[in-house]
């Protein structure tokens, strides 16, 4: 019995030290050391990097119930699945794998500004390499002035769960991320708590919660940040357990306002076939729209409400996981883009104590450019009449533009140009920038600006758009808790029509 023991004690240990010999070890680690997000190539082909520290499979239904794994307490990987693709993150900046013999690729990307990095290596059986990959700040040091968001991202969300999306977030070279509870019949994206107790921090880093509220008759409404959670979450039998209509966003604005949040329209216009957006954007009860999502800029629909007369503060976010699950189901994910703000509203400010009030509060000002790549700044000289647009961006840029109530008053293919701010009436003014797909916007600067439209036109086309919206209101099976409530609706709807048509803001 003991010769039989020690012989298979020798076998297994044989068995073992071939398997070792079978194996190499990769060392791999960002210069300098910071968290980033990386992909592994095998011949070629994408190949998982083993052990993870960490897990988040994403498979996408209509409850966001997605919840983080972890194989110890402090991981230093993490990966996201989606559609079986695989994202890997540094969380520290630096991990050991575990991997077979061969000829490998290994690609390394982190926010917007820094350039991605790429080394080819063979790992040979039973040694160990080590592989460092440069993280190259295309600003050149610029990027510490902004502080960058997602208004909308909807992952579940425990205390215990704060460390490692706060360094994905690092990874992501991200400031502030918004996570949102919704509701679908029943609580979705759950978060812990809410207001300045429940945020999370790094320095320069906030992650605060808010919510997403949700109606088939209003549109899709966003309140970031508020201190408590404002119920219903949806109305309407499409996304609650009851056909009431109460409350309409305007009164989740005020509310929300009360408890700190900041107010303002998911996808736009809510991306239902009926909306609140101009009422509240008459009565001025928003602080942003969503401009840029899924990787499109609807400048058209926000040059309409400007035009119209409205000061309209343009924000982006990625409504993850929605976007990574639909373009995933039909090709791969560009790995150029983050998976955490892929398009994001950037805010020069400085964090101080809370990266989110610093940005929320630049929000509120109307402050801040949107972007899926490249740098764009927009300045008025001291008399305020000349313009510069400066863009930045480590590829070629195609365009930049100034426009001025709509129109492009300067084009150029390089880095800067100048013009002079047209002389007479309102004007807002930006500047825009495209390379290749990528693009960036600034939100308005207004001179001589008093609510008057500069295009009457615009303000007309939107009286005509309420009112259409407002009759069919009159008609529609709305379900108000009391006739007055509903008369309330109706009084601050014809308001809205009066200011629309025609009155000043």
């Amino acid at each position: 019995m003991r010769r039989a023991t020690l012989a298979l004690t020798f076998l297994a240990a044989l068995a073992f030290a071939q398997l070792r010999s079978l194996q190499a070890r990769l060392e791999l680690a960002m210069d300098p050391v910071m968290p980033a997000r990386v992909y592994l190539f095998k011949d070629g082909r994408p190949f998982r990097l083993s052990p993870v520290d960490a897990m988040l499979p994403l498979r996408v239904d209509l409850f966001y119930r997605e919840r983080l794994w972890r194989r110890i307490p402090d991981p230093a990987t993490l990966e996201v699945t989606c559609n079986d693709i695989s994202h890997f993150f540094l969380l520290k900046g630096r991990a050991g794998f575990d991997l077979p013999p061969g000829n490998y690729r290994v690609e390394a990307y982190r926010g917007l500004f820094y350039k991605p990095a790429v080394r080819e290596f063979t790992l040979r059986p039973g040694e160990t390499s080590r592989v460092t990959l440069p993280m190259d700040d295309w600003t050149h040091g610029a990027s510490r002035e902004w502080l960058s968001s997602d208004d909308h991202i909807h992952l579940v969300r425990e205390a215990v769960d704060d460390k490692i999306f706060l360094e994905w977030m690092e990874a992501e070279d991200l400031s502030v991320a918004n996570f949102l509870q919704l509701q679908r019949q029943m609580d979705a994206a759950w978060q812990y708590g809410f207001g300045p107790k429940a945020e999370a921090r790094l320095p320069g880093r906030s992650i605060r919660s808010g919510h997403e509220s949700r109606s088939e008759f209003f549109g899709h409404v966003n309140l970031l940040g508020g201190r408590q959670i404002i119920r219903p979450l949806s109305v309407g039998s499409a996304y609650a357990n009851s056909p009431e209509t109460f409350p309409y966003p305007y009164v989740l604005f005020n509310m929300g306002r009360k408890l700190g949040a900041t107010t303002g329209y998911a996808h736009f216009d809510g991306s239902q076939k009926h909306s609140t957006l101009l009422m509240d954007l008459a009565l001025k009860s928003i602080d942003f729209v969503e401009v840029f999502q899924f990787g499109r800029l609807k400048t058209a629909q926000w040059y309409q409400l400007l035009n119209a007369g409205f000061r309209v503060t343009g924000v982006a976010g990625s409504d993850f996981p929605v976007a990574l699950n639909n373009w995933t189901r039909e090709k791969e994910w560009s790995r150029w883009h983050p998976l955490l703000g892929p398009e994001r509203i950037m805010v020069k400010a400085k964090a101080g104590a809370s990266a989110y009030e610093a940005w929320s509060q630049g929000v509120r000002r109307g402050e801040g450019i949107v972007s899926n790549g490249p740098l764009v700044e927009l300045n008025l000289s001291a008399d305020g009449k000349r313009a510069s647009a400066e863009a930045s961006f480590y590829q070629p840029l195609d365009r930049l533009e100034i426009v001025a109530n709509g129109k492009v008053i300067a084009s150029g293919a390089g880095n800067r140009i100048e013009t002079e701010v047209p002389a007479s009436g309102p004007v807002w003014m930006a500047a825009r920038v495209v390379s290749g797909t990528l693009q960036a916007h600034t939100n308005p600067l207004y001179r001589r600006w008093d609510g008057t439209p500069p295009d009457p036109g615009a303000r007309r086309e939107l009286g005509r758009r309420w009112k259409e919206e407002l009759d069919y209101y009159r008609s529609a099976p709305l379900v108000f808790p009391s006739e007055q409530e509903k008369r309330q609706f109706f009084v601050r709807g014809e308001e809205a029509l009066r200011i629309l048509s025609g009155g000043a803001e």
